[in-house]
Order: structure tokens, then sequence, then C-alpha cells
């Protein structure tokens, strides 16, 4: 199994160039920290899109299973792993407003997927 995590955000206005510089800096840091199992793909501006509230920032990860939510959530509660420490440096580019745009998408590929056909029928 294979899951792309999406996460949209904003940058605190005025950090925009800052977060740019920090992210060139940090980005091996940040990729060589996922713990097994996961993976960061990359982390995007947004150049076009329709949707208008999903922030214009795209982090994009891999995970082997729903399982790596956990390992995740782990690696994220230790205070000494590397994965906890440069995140910690991330978040503190976003745009802390609780009402801020946002997103999250988890997608599957459609080969996993249970998918099953709709037959065509009169409701009742």
């Amino acid at each position: 199994m294979s899951l792309i995590i999406e996460s949209g955000f904003n940058v605190k206005v005025g950090c925009e160039e800052a977060f740019q510089r920090w992210l060139a800096a940090n980005e091996v840091r940040l990729a060589s920290s996922y713990p097994p199992g996961t993976e960061y793909i990359g982390l995007y501006v947004t150049v076009f899109t329709s949707e208008k509230t999903c922030g214009m920032y795209r982090i994009l990860e891999r995970y082997e299973s729903y399982a790596a939510f956990d390992t995740i959530s782990v690696t994220q509660r230790d205070p000494d792993s590397e994965y906890a420490k440069v995140w910690r440096e991330l978040v503190a580019f976003m745009d802390p407003d609780p009402h801020g745009d946002w997103t999250r998408t988890v997608l599957r590929p459609v080969v996993e997927a249970a998918i099953w056909d709709i037959e065509p029928r009169e409701l009742p």
C-alpha cells in the first residue's frame, strides 16, 4: 500500500522569503528526518489552483500504510528526534490563525482502493 498525504498551509505574512531561505538550507535535513515507512516528497508553493481556502503551500509525504500515521505521531512526540526538531522550526513559519486557510488530504492509489460500480436505480 502507499498513501500520499497533501497538507496545505499559509506562511505568516512577511515571512515568505525567510521561509524560502530556511527551506533551501534545511530541506535535506527535513527529508532525512522522516522515520521508516514514511517519506518526504517535497514542499511546493501553489502557482495555479481552483481551491480558495487550502493555503498557498503544500507539503507532500508518502506513507507505506495507515500504521505510518502512528509512526509519525510517536516520532513527533519525541523531543529528541530530528523530525520533531526540524518540524518545530518549520511550523514557526506557519500562519497560526485557527481560521486560516489549510487542507489535509490522504490519497490512495486507485488500484489499491475498494471501488464499486453503482447500478442506477430509482429511489423509493
